[in-house]
């Protein structure tokens, strides 16, 4: 993985820094959301030692349908989607824990009602799927890149659109809220369009939805885009980029301090000194670099 560099270490200088070239979704929110945190999670790659549960689970159904895509069988997308599953997690959640819902009798039964979701579409033969996990790397206007991997490309009534799987513990009302503004959205949106040289319309998502009382339950929702929309994004996506080169060359990472009850960093934050924050990193963080091709 290519990576940019930083002439200018004065901020926690006995680290290496891990920024990739090209930037995605994950990377670039992580900026917006805050400087500080964009630092720790993507420039230094210190990520928590252990990843939350709905993670692995998340990784698993995505698995899942990846598989099922692409060779028809059930059977196949089954294991592999519990591979996925038994190798990030391996064990059901504690009993009392937030997310103790997300068994794997429960993943079992969400593959089974994908299963009967994606059988009915495809006997109702109103979308083809262009292609699966389709990775991009999209240079902009001013040079440097946008990267990610759309789950899906499909054209339906004619038209290209995105198509993205999520699950969610969130109800829909709620869930609806997220759709737009969203930059991954917008992002793939942009990036398919530029990659296969036709309008994408928008994303399709369709959220598996497991909550402690409820579930499994698939539900579409679609998040088109409008070309101005896309414009749009372009320019305040080359201004972001200008933000975070002045950060950079600055080696400046100021902290949004909005966000910070919720943040996985705030323990580190906290620290009175930047000595005794690199030794919260030390203790409770793991170096792995943000790679989006590999995740």
């Amino acid at each position: 993985m290519e990576t940019i560099p930083h002439p200018n270490k004065e901020f926690m200088s006995k680290y290496e820094r891990h920024e990739p070239l090209i930037k995605d979704h994950t990377s670039m929110i992580a900026f917006k959301a805050c400087k500080r945190k964009f630092f720790y999670q993507i420039v230094l790659g210190k990520i928590p030692k252990e990843d939350a549960i709905y993670f692995a689970w998340g990784q698993a159904y995505h698995k899942f349908r990846e598989v099922l895509e692409q060779t028809q069988d059930k059977t196949k997308a089954v294991i592999a989607g519990i591979e996925i599953w038994m190798k990030k997690q391996g064990a059901d959640p504690p009993v009392g824990h937030k997310f103790a819902f997300l068994t794997r009798e429960r993943l079992l039964k969400s593959f089974l009602k994908s299963y009967e979701w994606w059988e009915t579409e495809k006997k109702q033969g109103k979308i083809e799927v262009i292609a699966v996990e389709q990775s991009f790397n999209i240079q902009l206007p001013d040079g440097t890149y946008t990267g990610g991997r759309a789950d899906q490309i499909i054209r339906w009534n004619g038209k290209l659109w995105g198509r993205d799987f999520k699950t969610s513990s969130k109800e829909g009302k709620f869930y609806s809220r997220t759709l737009d503004p969203n930059d991954q959205f917008t992002r793939y949106t942009y990036s398919e369009s530029k990659l296969s040289g036709e309008r994408v319309q928008g994303q399709i998502i369709e959220v598996l939805y497991n909550a402690a009382k409820s579930g499994p339950e698939i539900t579409t929702y679609i998040a088109a885009r409008s070309q101005q929309q896309l414009e749009q994004w372009e320019k305040d996506q080359l201004m972001v980029n200008k933000l975070l080169e002045l950060c950079r060359n600055e080696d400046v990472w100021p902290m949004e301090e909005v966000g910070c009850p919720f943040c996985p960093y705030h323990s580190v934050c906290k620290m009175p000194s930047e000595a005794a924050m690199m030794a919260k990193l030390d203790q409770e963080y793991i170096t792995r670099p943000w790679d989006h091709t590999n995740i």
